[in-house]
C-alpha cells in the first residue's frame, strides 16, 4: 500500500524544522510527535494527569500488570517532567537520571536500557541529542520496565496514563489505564 503525499507551505514545513532533531527526523517523524502531543493534551481538562483509576481499566500494580502491547500514552510524567509516548518516557528517565548521577558510566550502570554514548542510528538507536546519549527503543512493557526501574533507582516519581487501542491482541480494547509509583508508597 503507497502512503499517501501531502503537500504543506513553505513557512508550514519552516515550522516544522523548528520541532526536528537534525539528521534524525523526518516530516513524519514531526508530524507524529506533534499529533501525539495534541491527542494527549486534548484529553487534558487542567494541567494535571486526568485521573482514570475509577475507569474499568483502573490502576494497575506498577511491577505486576495487564500486557502493555497495543497501548498509547495519554500523559505521563517521570521526576515532574512530561512525556508523551513509552519511549519518549524512557528518554525522560535517561536524561533526569543522567543528571541526578553526573555521568554516563553512572547511568550506564544503573540502566536496563541498551544505551551508547554519542550519536547511534542503527539496530533501534535513537539519538537524545540534548544528553548525547543515544537509546534503543523498545515496546510498552519493556519501556515500562526501564523507566520504573530508573524511578526506583533514583527515588523519582514515575506515572503514566495510557489507554488500550482498540486492535486484535489488546488486553483490554478501548479502556483507560494508570500505573504509578513514588518512594513514599513503600516506606511504611
Amino acid at each position: 500500500m503507497m502512503s499517501p503525499v501531502i503537500r504543506i507551505s513553505d513557512g508550514t514545513f519552516e515550522r516544522l524544522q523548528k520541532h526536528a532533531v537534525p539528521f534524525v527526523d523526518t516530516p513524519d517523524t514531526v508530524i507524529g510527535r506533534l499529533l501525539q502531543f495534541y491527542e494527549s493534551h486534548e484529553h487534558r481538562k487542567t494541567g494535571e494527569l486526568k485521573d482514570a483509576s475509577n475507569a474499568v481499566g483502573g490502576e494497575f500494580a506498577p511491577d505486576n500488570h495487564p500486557d502493555l502491547h497495543h497501548t498509547r500514552i495519554i500523559a505521563a510524567e517521570f521526576d515532574g517532567q512530561p512525556a508523551y509516548g513509552w519511549n519518549e518516557l524512557v528518554r525522560v528517565a535517561h536524561r533526569r537520571a543522567l543528571e541526578h548521577l553526573g555521568t554516563f558510566e553512572a547511568l550506564r550502570s544503573a540502566s536496563l536500557s541498551n544505551i551508547a554514548k554519542g550519536q547511534r542510528n542503527v539496530e533501534g538507536f535513537h539519538y537524545a541529542p540534548e544528553i548525547d546519549i543515544s537509546i534503543q527503543y523498545a515496546d510498552a512493557n519493556i519501556a515500562w520496565r526501564n523507566s520504573l526501574h530508573l524511578a526506583k533507582k533514583l527515588g523519582c516519581a514515575i506515572r503514566a496514563q495510557f489507554e488500550w487501542r482498540n486492535k486484535k491482541g489488546a488486553v483490554l480494547p478501548g479502556q483507560p489505564g494508570v500505573l504509578s509509583w513514588r518512594l513514599d508508597q513503600i516506606k511504611a
